[in-house]
Parts: structure tokens; sequence; C-alpha cells
């Protein structure tokens, strides 16, 4: 069994109501999700929502939060993650949020 430590998953939501799907483990892949940083890089206050392995508020991991223009939010925890299972998340406003995950893959 092979374990890397890494970034996961890192770029930038496409906004306003659209869901994109930021990571997805790979096939005979387990994940551990351990740090998920979002930066707001434009110039207003943008609302993000996270979800893990759906995209209705039964799967939030995430709910409705704003991060303030220049700002920065953090999620720390673990989130265990099979083969398949994706991560997804939305914002307000279309290309002023950037998100980088941090976790391990094990194979």
């Amino acid at each position: 069994m092979a374990e890397a430590y890494k970034k996961l998953g890192q770029g930038t939501l496409t906004g306003a109501g659209t869901q994109d799907t930021l990571y997805t483990v790979p096939a005979a892949t387990s994940a551990i999700v351990k740090h998920i940083r979002i930066v707001n890089y434009g110039a207003t206050t943008v609302n993000v929502k996270l979800w893990h392995d759906g995209t209705t508020d039964t799967y939030l991991i995430l709910p409705n939060t704003a991060i303030e223009s220049g700002g920065w939010g953090e999620w720390d925890g673990v989130i265990t993650m099979e083969a398949s299972d994706t991560l997804s998340g939305e914002a307000s406003a279309a290309t002023s949020i950037a998100y980088t995950i941090y976790g391990v893959e094990v194979t």
C-alpha cells in the first residue's frame, strides 16, 4: 500500500450557480482530505459552498460562507473518500475564488 501526501486539487470556481467538481478520487484509490484553503482574489465578497459526494444540502461540508474581498478561509479536518467520490464547490460570483485541497491518496 502506497501513501502520498499531496495537493489533491487546485483551481478557480466558475461561479454564479455552477457546481464545479474540485477533486475526484481515482480508480483503485482511497483518499483522506486534511485541508482545504479558499481565497477570494476578487473585488467583492463572495459566498462559497462545498460538498462531499453530492451537491444538495445533505452532502454539505461547508455551508454558504461569505469570503470577503482579499480574504481567505480554511477547513481542517478529515474527510475519508473512496474511489470515484467527489468534492464539489460553488461560488456566488465568477472567477474570483481559488481553492487548494491537500490530503493523502492511498493505492
